[in-house]
């Protein structure tokens, strides 16, 4: 699956869960396709882009923001960058 169409669905998702909420893009240093996309993006869709050895070069992160949490639950996404898959996990819980 291509990065970008994959960080697309993930920010899809997390606004329809918090539509004004604020999150991070965390890459691995050498993201598993597309090695080139996060140069030159210091932010996408409004989602600051970050790379990190903390995260492995097959995932990509969306981390919320940690003021995101006005009335409902936190989460965080995960997704695969070779398969496409999107896993949502709570970080906090209202």
């Amino acid at each position: 699956m291509q990065l970008q169409q994959l960080i697309d669905r993930m920010i899809d998702q997390a606004h329809e869960t918090d539509p004004g909420g604020i999150y991070n893009i965390l890459l691995g240093t050498r993201p598993a396709t597309e090695k080139d996309w996060p140069k030159g993006k210091r932010v996408y869709r409004w989602c600051p882009v970050a790379q990190t050895k903390l995260v492995p070069n097959y995932v990509v992160v969306l981390a919320p923001s940690p003021d995101n949490l006005k009335g409902g639950d936190l989460y965080e996404y995960h997704g695969r960058i070779l398969n496409g898959d999107v896993t949502r996990h709570t970080v906090q819980r209202q």
